[in-house]
């Protein structure tokens, strides 16, 4: 199984884009997905629902998101589509206000412990990993996908009000496997959307440097740029301050204009970059 999880370098820079192309990618393949959203502000809107859209999956909420108002949406996995287990996104915590996470608890309650949003996060992935090796087909599934997108920038706070990068998992355990006998832990390698405008080089490579710092393997980084093209320099630049990838993808369409023709120009890119997550061990069910 492929594991990511998706930060951005601030708000807007097009997280829900990489985990909707993702997802889209997968989709093209028939495997098995996950995308998690653990927290979300601003219902009605929803990252969650926007993916499930892109990739032709169901919604679905925990009962803490639906509180706020939130909804399982989307086809209905058949039970032929239910082994082995479909794809699906999943919101778990939600809030009406759109502010960031601390004051939309200050604002309308129900706040959410650090120990609670990194329990349920690695208890769904969980959930899925252990649904995958019940299946019947699982011996002849080719791969998986479990996705985790944060909310806002890396260092937006939590609900509880420490630094999201402190709040969410660096890793999960893991089954010690014959090919990693003293393995305990599996990393969630990082997926840094960055900052494609002007001040986005600092801005992404400060991002980054704090992710590694708590922690977090940074796996890639990538940039929505006018045209795909570098007119300002960025992905040269943060390259060669990080040592990664910097994947430049032409920016999408202004809303409300239609996205289907910028799915098929950077089908080929999300493909790759599902390739090019690393594989992980078995999460412990």
């Amino acid at each position: 199984m492929r594991l990511a999880t998706v930060w951005g370098s601030g708000t807007a820079v097009g997280k829900t884009l990489v985990s909707a192309g993702l997802m889209r990618a997968a989709a093209a393949r028939s495997l098995p997905s996950l995308f998690l959203k653990p927290v979300q502000t601003g219902v009605p809107d929803s990252d969650g629902a926007f993916v499930a859209r892109a990739a032709g999956c169901q919604h679905v909420v925990g009962e803490h998101a639906a509180a706020a108002g939130l909804s399982t949406s989307g086809p209905s996995p058949s039970a032929a589509s239910a082994t082995p287990p479909p794809q699906r996104a999943l919101t778990l915590f939600a809030w009406r206000p759109a502010v960031s996470p601390h004051v939309a608890v200050e604002r309308e309650g129900r706040g959410v412990s650090d120990a609670e949003l990194r329990r349920a996060t690695v208890a769904e992935i969980d959930r899925f990993a252990a649904a995958l090796a019940a299946s019947p087909m699982a011996d002849g599934l080719p791969d998986a996908l479990a996705l985790v997108e944060t909310a806002g920038g890396v260092a937006s706070p939590s609900p509880s009000r420490s630094l999201q990068c402190d709040a969410l998992p660096t890793a999960l355990p893991t089954a010690k496997l014959a090919e990693a006998p003293r393995a305990t832990e599996t990393p969630l390698p990082a997926l840094l959307v960055g900052d494609a405008a002007l001040g986005g080089i600092s801005a992404t490579v400060c991002a980054a440097e704090l992710l590694r710092s708590r922690g977090h393997a940074l796996h890639e980084v990538v940039l929505f740029e006018p045209g795909g093209g570098g007119g300002l320099g960025n992905a040269e630049a943060i390259g060669a301050a990080l040592g990664v990838r910097v994947r430049s993808l032409p920016a999408p369409p202004p809303l409300p204009e239609p996205l289907d023709g910028w799915w098929e120009e950077v089908g080929a890119h999300f493909a790759e970059l599902l390739d090019g997550l690393p594989r992980a061990c078995t999460p412990l069910p």
